[in-house]
């Protein structure tokens, strides 16, 4: 047997989820206040109502977040204590993982929303386009039994179908709790279930990031 002059194996195109729990705050009672009032707002549709999106029942402001609440204070604070740590923390681990983003690398908020699910609502399968990351807070979760409310990631090489490749899992479900933070790469498809409590909504803001390389 030849010995070869180098030998590498490595995993290539690893997927990088990053988890946070921030747990039970005033500032998640406040999140649900601010989506409260902008469900009363009579002139902010229901997104769910007027367009073909992934969001199944539901109320979905048909507005950006990080213009439409940009003087509010609950935002504001959202962004300051959760969402901006979260994205950089994520930054780094992933560019400690893959070398990529490259150091210096800045980041823009592309799209942000809100989602209140109540029992029944669901999120079908669906990515981000065209975006680097996206994060997930969830500032209010029924406690039901799993896996009702949970997210689901599904796995992107199509490897993961073959029956001999059971060891190979085809999706990984998060079951998230108030104050749950998930960031992720914006292709990895994903999906969330229903949740049945019926007198109880859950509470889900979404941010699209996208990561702008320094110029060489």
């Amino acid at each position: 047997m030849r010995t070869p002059q180098s030998d590498n194996i490595e995993s290539l195109f690893p997927v990088i989820v990053q988890q946070r729990e921030y747990g039970e705050s005033a500032l998640n009672q406040e999140l649900v206040q601010l989506v409260k009032e902008l469900q009363s707002d009579y002139s902010i549709e229901n997104q769910v109502s007027v367009d073909n999106i992934t969001t199944v029942r539901g109320y979905q402001p048909k507005v950006a977040l990080h213009d439409h609440c940009k003087d509010h204070i609950a935002w504001n604070r959202f962004l300051r204590e959760i969402a901006e740590p979260s994205i950089a923390a994520y930054m780094a681990g992933h560019q400690r993982a893959s070398g990529w983003p490259v150091a210096g690398t800045q980041y823009q908020i592309k799209a942000s929303w809100a989602v209140l699910y109540p029992s029944g609502a669901y999120q079908a399968p669906h990515l981000h386009r065209d975006i680097s990351c996206a994060l997930v807070y969830y500032a209010r979760v029924p406690v039901r039994p799993r896996p009702e409310g949970a997210i689901t990631f599904i796995n992107p090489h199509v490897e993961s179908t073959f029956p001999a490749k059971k060891n190979w899992p085809y999706d990984k479900h998060y079951f998230p709790m108030d104050g749950t933070c998930l960031v992720f790469p914006g292709w990895l498809q994903h999906f969330a279930h229903p949740h049945f409590a019926h007198c109880e909504e859950r509470l889900m803001f979404s941010i699209d990031i996208v990561f702008e390389t320094p110029e060489e």
